[in-house]
């Protein structure tokens, strides 16, 4: 009998020693991770970008200077790349990467970064060219419509003066033609008078 309870007894002091070991929980970032990009990946499926962003952000906020932060980080810049995002950026991705970079080694995705950070400066180039042709044509548009503008109004300007010379031209020869016909009256009564004078009287 004692010999059994020589053998419980320790047997309990391991089990009372287990019993208060506290139950080995992964860290938290490791831990929330996983859903957080789930939540990511399901809410680009469904086009909702924004969303998708602001809970990776919030990530890389809660849970700085960790592996999973940086993850975040490769994340926000793939969607942020993404032809399908409407508020697509290859500056926020490029911004996005740079985190990425800084973050303390080792990391994941360093070969798919570097190939993701050319893709955003040559997407970042490309749309800023293609602003600044747009913005040449619109001046090019602007400066042409000016042009057509003000020959426009050159041509009213000049029909309307033409106008304005044929109606003067049209009143003096009315006045010339009113003046020519006091003329003729004028000359008809003088050769009238001239004959009255010429007849002798009786």
């Amino acid at each position: 009998m004692r010999r059994r309870a020589l053998i419980t007894l320790p047997l309990l002091v391991v089990g009372a020693a287990c019993a208060a070991r506290p139950t080995v929980v992964p860290p938290a970032p490791a831990h929330s991770w996983p859903a957080t990009l789930a939540f990511a990946e399901l809410s680009v499926d469904d086009g909702r970008y924004p969303d998708a962003d602001t809970a990776l952000a919030n990530f890389a906020t809660r849970h700085a200077a960790t592996s999973e932060a940086a993850e975040s980080y490769y994340w926000r810049a793939l969607f942020a790349l993404d032809p399908r995002n409407e508020r697509r950026s290859g500056a926020d991705a490029i911004q996005a990467l740079d985190a990425y970079f800084a973050s303390t080694p080792p990391r994941e995705h360093d070969a798919e970064a570097s190939v993701l950070r050319r893709t955003a400066v040559a997407l970042t180039t490309l749309r800023a060219a293609n602003q600044e042709a747009t913005s040449e044509v619109d001046s090019a548009r602007t400066r042409a419509d000016s042009m057509r503008t003000h020959a426009d109004s050159a041509r009213v300007a000049g029909a309307s003066r033409d106008r304005s010379k044929d109606v003067e031209v049209q009143r003096l020869r009315d006045s010339l033609d009113k003046v020519v016909l006091q003329l003729t009256q004028t000359t008809q009564e003088l050769d009238r008078i001239k004959k009255r004078l010429a007849t002798p009287q009786p």
